[in-house]
């Protein structure tokens, strides 16, 4: 991985993960809403989701990636689960997208410590 990538990968990675980590915990949060609350989180936690899948694909077109393509996949899967108020599995789905960022920030790191920037 040349240096360019690596910054590049290394910069999509780490905005995904805290991106990722912060809708699991609102997956986990929208069964402890009052019923006539749950549908409008619903939408909101989708439209995040949607959001971070679409960052997830543009960080694999500009990397060349193929971990955060996945986590793009893993993450229509948590749409889907969402739009079935399946939240719990959902959030499953998003920790297998936080795994598939993971991977590609850790070779990323590598070449940038080898480079002694980190």
């Amino acid at each position: 991985m040349d240096l360019k990538r690596a910054l590049e990968s290394y910069k999509w990675a780490e905005h995904l993960k805290n991106s990722l980590i912060m809708s699991s915990q609102l997956l986990a949060s929208v069964p402890s809403y009052p019923e006539n609350e749950r549908g409008g989180a619903t939408r909101a936690v989708i439209t995040v989701l949607e959001l971070l899948r679409g960052d997830a694909q543009r960080a694999s077109h500009a990397t060349g990636e193929q971990p955060f393509l996945r986590a793009a996949e893993e993450l229509s899967g948590a749409i889907s689960l969402a739009e079935s108020r399946e939240y719990g599995l959902a959030a499953e789905r998003v920790g297998m997208a936080i795994s598939q960022v993971t991977t590609s920030a850790q070779g990323a790191w590598e070449r940038l410590s080898a480079d002694g920037f980190v």
